[in-house]
């Protein structure tokens, strides 16, 4: 068994987290102004929501990082870290200079990252996957390879609620008032697939995605402050399938400062054609 790392941008709670047996590192954060570390159970969102300025102390956040590998590999362990996204997340640039620095040292050990090329809870489903494998038995090699597999199957949907980060990053042509875009994360990068006008018609939309499409693996449904339309969404998921695990967070503030407070998303992994 290795030592899996994952950021705490998975937005999965910490008892989850350790029936897989995950390692999570909590973000360290200037949120207003305040120093703290981000986890999904135990965040301040109130006290975010009042101005919504957040940052990442990338100073802290490598020290922790380091700190962290080193109590692994000295403990004879192999060591992977799962980081959300490499273009949009810089714990991949962060890891990649730490590995390069610890590597050498531990020729007898593997010290690997994987890009899992998702967000938030997206990101969380093949990080819980891949805890799964690992406590299994599996050996890194393997769970990498899972990884690989699992992460091009995994579809995380968003419908932002601030349009100002997906005008820059997506061609929208033209605005109505009430109409929102439907962001696809593909390949790690943000796909306008579809458009929803109004509350009723966004959580139908999101609904028939995953009645529709997800494999029999954990669906998740993620929002900000508009938790009666994540509530509204599970219920009509659950009447469809009452069995279904459902894993529901708040947005971490990273995500939240991207496609603004009252977004709505969803991961599930996709059916197989055949």
């Amino acid at each position: 068994m290795s030592v899996i790392f994952a950021s705490s941008t998975c937005d999965l709670d910490n008892k989850t987290l350790k029936k897989v047996g995950i390692d999570i590192i909590n973000i360290p954060l200037i949120v207003n102004d305040k120093k703290c570390l981000y986890s999904a159970d135990k965040f301040s969102f109130d006290e975010y929501y009042a101005t919504n300025e957040c940052v990442v102390d990338e100073d802290k956040y490598k020290k922790i990082l380091n700190t962290k590998f080193l109590e692994a590999l000295n403990s004879g362990q192999d060591v992977l870290f799962l980081t959300p996204n490499a273009k949009y997340d810089n714990s991949y640039k962060y890891v990649k200079d730490i590995i390069k620095q610890l590597a050498p040292n531990y020729p007898e050990q593997k010290v690997e990252m994987v890009n899992c090329g998702n967000y938030s809870l997206g990101y969380g489903l093949i990080v819980y996957e891949a805890g799964i494998l690992n406590i299994r038995g599996e050996n890194i090699t393997e769970v990498i390879k899972f990884v690989n597999k699992i992460k091009h199957g995994i579809k995380t949907y968003i419908i932002p609620s601030d349009l100002t980060y997906v005008q820059k990053k997506l061609t929208l042509v033209g605005s109505t008032i009430g109409v929102k875009p439907v962001i696809e994360v593909s390949n790690a990068e943000l796909k306008l697939v579809d458009k929803v006008r109004g509350k009723k018609k966004m959580i139908d939309y999101f609904a028939g995605l995953i009645n529709n499409n997800s494999h029999e693996l954990p669906v998740s449904i993620m929002c900000g402050k508009n938790a009666d339309e994540a509530l509204a969404l599970e219920e009509i998921v659950l009447a469809d399938s009452k069995d279904r695990q459902i894993f529901k967070a708040t947005l971490n503030p990273l995500f939240l400062n991207k496609f603004g407070n009252k977004t709505l998303s969803i991961s599930f992994y996709k059916k197989s054609k055949k």
